[in-house]
This record gives structure tokens, C-alpha cells and sequence, in this order.
């Protein structure tokens, strides 16, 4: 992709920014350990969770009108871990990159808006984005609309705006707002998934691949 068709840029932060994927596997074994889910290996993780989150927990064996305490309960041990999370390879290089080149950049997330203020602050990136956008509760649910307001609000033209991501539903989200969309593989969903779903054109296994170097 050429860097410079580009301006304005749309990352997502869980698995693409910060590589978060052991400990948030690590707190889904203990939930199944609470509420007897089918256990998978990382793997099997990377290959089947999916947004809504609390679709793929339910998909899991968890009751129906439980997901509110599971996702209190992962707020509660996933913020005073933050220590054991590292920003991905290339990140800190491609986000220098982008704004020497002028590229207004973004975050889109699913995480609860004051949360992800924190986290970006606690990560010391908050002078790369314009505006870091998170949903209004913890449930990590679609970030279609709060996408839509983002790109209203900021006046993006579609056609010269990236979503950088690593899930299904960052495509999707991407296809919503009728922008480019690169899958990175290094994230939430294994390479040979998303390149199954989405084919290879769409995927990288890194920023490298996909921007040169």
C-alpha cells in the first residue's frame, strides 16, 4: 500500500496496537474454569473468538444474561496487568511514519471511552492520534456506529482513509464506512483465518508487508 494515497489513518488498538492476546486468553481459561466453557487452545482462540464478545463467550456454554459480569470481571483484572502488555513490533516506527507524512491517525476501539484515554496515556501515544474513539460501556460490542460518528465528525474523506486491524469485524467495520482495510496477523485472529475469510490481498503478517520498509 502506498503510504502517501492516505490521509487519514483508523487503527484499532486491542491485538493490532497492544499485544495483549496472552493475557486476555489467559483471563477467557479463567472464565472457563468459573462457568465450565468448552476450553480452547490459543489457537482455537485466535480462530473462533469474534465479535460480539458476548456471542462467542454464549457460543462457549456461558448462560444467556451472564456476559455483563464476565466483562466487569475482566475490567477488574485486565487493568492492573497493563504492565504485562507490549505495543506490537513496528508500531512505534508506523505511526512516526505516518505523521511525518501528515496522516491523521485514530484509534477506534471497543473498549469503554475513559479506559481507553488511560491506556493510550499509559502507553504514552496519545500525541499520534487526533482522537482515540471508544464505545460508552465495557461490553465490546460493534464499533460500526461509533466509527460512522468518528468519520462525520472529523469530516474523513473515505476514499484516502486506511483501517488498520486484526479481526473480522475490523473488515467489517471497515466495509461500513466504506474504507481501505489492512489485516494484520499478528493480533487476535491467526493469519490462515484471515486470509480464508478475507484472501491474501487484505492481509499481512506485518506493517513491513504491508507498507514497505
Amino acid at each position: 500500500m502506498e503510504i502517501k494515497k492516505y490521509t487519514s489513518i483508523i487503527w484499532d488498538w486491542n491485538g493490532t496496537i497492544v499485544d495483549d492476546s496472552e493475557l486476555v486468553f489467559g483471563i477467557y481459561r479463567e472464565e472457563c474454569e468459573i462457568h465450565g466453557l468448552q476450553k480452547l487452545t490459543m489457537k482455537e482462540y485466535k480462530e473462533r473468538f469474534y465479535f460480539p464478545v458476548s456471542k462467542f463467550y454464549e457460543e462457549m456454554g456461558l448462560p444467556v444474561g451472564k456476559y455483563q459480569e464476565v466483562a466487569d470481571r475482566f475490567a477488574k483484572i485486565y487493568r492492573p496487568r497493563w504492565n504485562e502488555i507490549k505495543i506490537h513490533k513496528q508500531v512505534y516506527e508506523y505511526l512516526q511514519k505516518f505523521k511525518d507524512a501528515g496522516i491523521a491517525q485514530f484509534v477506534l476501539s471497543a473498549y469503554e471511552q475513559n479506559v481507553l484515554n488511560d491506556m493510550v496515556k499509559f502507553f504514552n501515544l496519545q500525541d499520534y492520534f487526533t482522537e482515540a474513539a471508544g464505545l460508552g460501556d465495557n461490553l465490546a460490542t460493534s464499533k460500526i456506529q461509533r466509527g460512522l460518528d468518528l468519520t462525520a465528525s472529523r469530516k474523513t474523506d473515505a476514499s484516502k482513509t486506511l483501517m488498520i486491524g486484526d479481526t473480522a469485524h475490523d473488515f467489517e467495520v471497515a466495509q461500513a464506512l466504506g474504507i481501505d482495510i489492512l489485516l494484520v496477523s499478528w493480533g487476535t485472529t491467526t493469519h490462515e483465518k484471515l486470509v480464508q475469510t478475507f484472501g491474501e490481498k487484505a492481509v499481512v503478517r506485518d506493517l513491513r508487508e504491508g507498507f514497505g520498509a
